[in-house]
């Protein structure tokens, strides 16, 4: 269905779907199957295979930060973008791409989902390398494009989305939990 919907040119919940072109073509960043250690309370975690207690991480300039709740993630990202100076904002988004794990923004009846942000741009990241491979069922985007890819390495159907866009269910449910990569640009 997806690529019928891509082929007749149709917007759906904000995604304009492209079939088999990319639009970043920078490298991955990381290799698939790889741990990805995070800071979470003073610990170290690895979110490749759980993420424990920790509700929300923010990726920022190769660093990853969980937190228990969104409004804690927040304001450690508020903190950081009041420090940035022109030279480190290359390559960053002045605010991130939201992934959630459930429908409407992890609202109701699912409010315990886990929600990433996304600042780093310029290429694919594999959500694998954070356990949330086809598990994206909603978004807002921040500042950025974003392209959104069903296989890693920004591979297979795609969708691009512009900046300040939101989806609470993935293109009426066509895209829920098919997510493999993300490229802000």
């Amino acid at each position: 269905m997806q690529r019928i919907l891509a082929k007749a040119g149709i917007m759906l919940g904000g995604f304009a779907l492209a079939v088999g072109s990319a639009t970043v073509t920078a490298p991955t960043a990381q290799a698939a199957g790889t741990s990805t250690l995070a800071r979470f309370e003073g610990k170290t975690i690895d979110l490749s295979k759980d993420w424990g207690a920790a509700k929300a991480c923010n990726i920022q300039r190769g660093v990853i930060n969980c937190f228990r709740t969104a409004e804690e993630s927040d304001t450690q990202a508020a903190q950081q973008a009041r420090t940035a100076s022109p030279r480190t904002a290359q390559g960053y988004c002045s605010t991130p791409l939201r992934l959630y794990e459930h429908a409407n923004f992890n609202q109701a009846p699912f409010p315990d989902g886990r929600i990433l942000s996304f600042y780093d741009s310029g290429y694919w990241q594999n959500l694998d390398r954070w356990y949330f491979n086809d598990q994206t069922s909603s978004y807002k985007t921040g500042s950025c494009y974003t392209s959104f890819a069903v296989d890693n390495g920004g591979w297979g159907d795609q969708a691009d989305v512009g900046p300040w866009q939101s989806d609470g269910y993935m293109g009426s449910g066509s895209w829920n939990d098919l997510v493999s990569s993300i490229a802000l640009y």
